[in-house]
């Protein structure tokens, strides 16, 4: 990206979320979902296998923050605190595009928090960089993923190889983020 936009910092509400930047001292409970093979089986790359690989995740995501001003955030209860899963912006490995990705703790899975939290991203989107098209990247596959996507407003426009594997690619074509919900 040539200009990038300030790093978002404040944390981003819904009517049951609240999305906020991670920090290392999340490491250990979003290890149970990164090293759950469940949750990983169709994040290129698969689970975390330690603390530390997860300590490691979080650090390029940090660092991605800094670089684009966006990056993939914790999601949490809004009620409770309690971490849900992760989910955000993140730009494509050697490519310009951004998608919006997400992961979920099984036991979070099924009630539409994928949904909430992605339209959320969308509106930070659209403020941030007007105009320009969000991506979504899901293994042909992964059903539940692209139903997300779809439910949001985006589209299929293609298969292509991204992170060593043929992902399905999915562009959202309004500008305005609207979904259909």
């Amino acid at each position: 990206m040539s200009e990038s936009p300030a790093p978002l910092s404040d944390p981003i509400l819904t009517e049951r979320l609240r999305l906020r930047p991670f920090t290392l001292e999340d490491a250990p409970v979003a290890h149970e979902w990164f090293s759950d093979p469940e949750v990983m089986h169709h994040i290129p790359g698969g689970p975390d296998a330690t603390l530390d690989d997860t300590r490691q995740r979080i650090t390029r995501y940090l660092q991605h923050g800094l670089t684009h001003g966006f990056t993939k955030w914790l999601v949490t209860d809004r009620a409770t605190g309690e971490l849900l899963g992760d989910g955000g912006l993140y730009t494509l490995p050697n490519d310009p595009r951004v998608e919006l990705g997400f992961r979920f703790a099984r036991q979070h899975w099924g009630k539409g928090y994928a949904c909430e939290m992605g339209q959320a991203w969308m509106e930070q989107y659209a403020q941030m960089l007007p105009g320009k098209p969000l991506y979504g990247i899901v293994l042909p596959e992964h059903s539940r993923s692209q139903r997300v996507l779809e439910k949001l407003g985006f589209e299929p426009v293609g298969e292509e190889p991204v992170y060593g594997r043929v992902m399905k690619v999915y562009q959202h074509p309004h500008h305005d983020m609207r979904p259909n919900l």
